[in-house]
């Protein structure tokens, strides 16, 4: 179980790093990026509300290096063995992608009908599978009820005594 989480946690590592390049590179291409993207949607009113797009795709860049950021320093921790919590991030990672997956559907917008499905169909498993990863090392590194506090006080986690184990100091009949 140890070596899932560690190898778990490299992987995520490393996808965290291309969000933080992803987003970089985003955030340092904007204007035209922005541009390609009101160009691929095919939609001719989109030129009008260009500033508003430049600045929610200003936005979800952001937000994908910050995730990024905060996948390569809890991979990094995971895979060095060390506790890491997981769960902010599974959070936070649903509705980032679904707005990223909403941004790609619209930039597919001058496919054709069967290259726009096709292009739904990647995304959606690209950050199920993202999605689902986070989930699954949150699942992996959370602790057990208690122990925490067991641990902090020095306490050994040890097999609860049966009453009737003759363990207790009574008579056992």
């Amino acid at each position: 179980m140890d070596l899932i989480r560690k190898s778990l946690g490299a992987l995520f590592a490393a996808l965290g790093v291309y969000y933080c390049a992803l987003g970089s590179f985003t955030l340092l291409r904007l204007p035209t990026v922005t541009t390609q993207w009101i160009q691929q949607s095919g939609d001719p009113d989109f030129h009008y509300d260009y500033s508003l797009f430049m600045m929610l795709t200003a936005l979800g860049a952001a937000f994908v290096a910050l995730l990024g950021w905060r996948t390569v320093v809890q991979g990094v921790a995971t895979a060095r063995g060390r506790r890491a919590s997981w769960l902010g991030l599974a959070i936070s990672a649903v509705p980032l992608h679904w707005f990223w997956f909403l941004h790609r559907t619209i930039a597919a917008g001058l496919l054709d009908h069967q290259g726009h499905i096709t292009a739904q169909r990647n995304a959606a498993i690209q950050f199920g599978s993202v999605c689902t990863g986070y989930l699954l090392l949150w699942l992996l590194m959370r602790r057990r009820r208690g122990e925490f506090r067991r641990r902090s006080m020095g306490v050994k986690l040890q097999r609860p005594m049966r009453p009737d184990d003759g363990r207790h100091g009574l008579a056992s009949g």
